[in-house]
């Protein structure tokens, strides 16, 4: 750029910076993909400054420390928003899309405004692709940070993820050992007589935890007398007639006395019908009658030893 065309762009610069400065700012904010139009304009204003300022100092003395550290700010700044990079290079290119048509208007030397643009896309054109270069590397900086922060995330989440189905695997358990205590209570009426009362559906997994309830039971308390009570059994079919005499069958291999309570005529009809020997197995109408045949007949309901009861059987 001689010395006419540098006073040119001095004098269009200095008569003309407020029409510059609002036609590169319009121009970038209406044709950038990014939500720029979302930011103050005082925001894009103040950068486009800077590319003026900056590229007029490189232009006027050669000095382009100004156009590095707004490369190196614009770029670091519009990286961390994930800007594109088409939105970086608008910014940089703005001030020559703003010069030429003002040139155009005010200098009547076409070849002086056309050597003053000349200077301007030698400047402009290289801070944009040194800013691409750039802008590549930050963008690929920014969004290897964010898929770190995203995998902390989602590892934080797993954690508590797992922590709560933990938590509700443990609620789970205590609830099922709840039930189970609830859907298989044993009761201690006197000293060595157990009562069992079966209530509701019995499936062949409620049938073993009642089983395994009911022994434990008559091994800690030394119980000689069990009381089956199936007044609450919700259907007595085969199959879960089935599960009260295995649980009878048990009972007395422990050597105490099974007494089934409460059966029904449906119940006695699937009980009969089963082949097996119910001679040895006491049953009642009910509980009361149960309880009063034990204590006051003299039915033994002291805790006997499992000698015993084989001598006995």
């Amino acid at each position: 750029m001689d010395d006419a065309s540098r006073r040119i762009f001095v004098d269009v610069l200095t008569r003309c910076q407020a029409e510059l400065l609002d036609g590169a700012t319009d121009w970038v904010r209406e044709r950038a993909l990014d939500p720029l139009t979302t930011l103050p304009r005082e925001e894009t204003r103040g950068l486009v400054d800077r590319v003026i300022s900056a590229q007029a100092t490189a232009m006027l003395e050669g000095d382009d420390r100004p156009l590095e550290e707004l490369i190196a700010f614009v770029t670091s700044l519009r990286a961390a928003s994930e800007f594109r990079v088409s939105t970086v290079l608008s910014g940089l290119l703005s001030f020559r899309r703003a010069l030429e048509p003002v040139l155009r208007r005010e200098v009547e030397d076409g070849w002086a405004a056309l050597d003053v643009l000349a200077a301007l896309d030698a400047v402009a054109f290289d801070a944009a692709w040194r800013a691409a270069d750039v802008y590549a590397q930050k963008l690929n900086a920014t969004v290897e940070e964010r898929r770190a922060e995203l995998e902390e995330r989602l590892e934080r989440v797993r954690e508590a993820k797992e922590r709560e189905l933990d938590e509700k695997i443990h609620t789970i358990e205590v609830q099922r050992e709840a039930l189970g205590a609830l859907a298989a209570p044993v009761i201690r009426v006197w000293e060595g007589i157990l009562v069992v009362p079966l209530i509701g559906e019995m499936d062949a997994l409620r049938a073993d935890v009642i089983r395994e309830k009911v022994l434990q039971a008559v091994v800690a308390t030394r119980a000689g007398m069990v009381l089956v009570e199936v007044t609450g059994l919700a259907d007595v079919d085969e199959r879960v007639a089935s599960e009260v005499l295995r649980l009878v069958g048990c009972v007395r291999l422990l050597g105490s006395t099974a007494m089934l309570v409460g059966l029904s005529s449906e119940a006695a009809r699937v009980l009969a019908a089963l082949d097996v020997h119910l001679d040895q197995v006491p049953s009642f109408t009910s509980l009361h009658d149960a309880l009063r045949a034990v204590l006051g007949h003299g039915l033994d309901a002291k805790p006997r030893s499992g000698a015993r009861a084989a001598r006995e059987r």
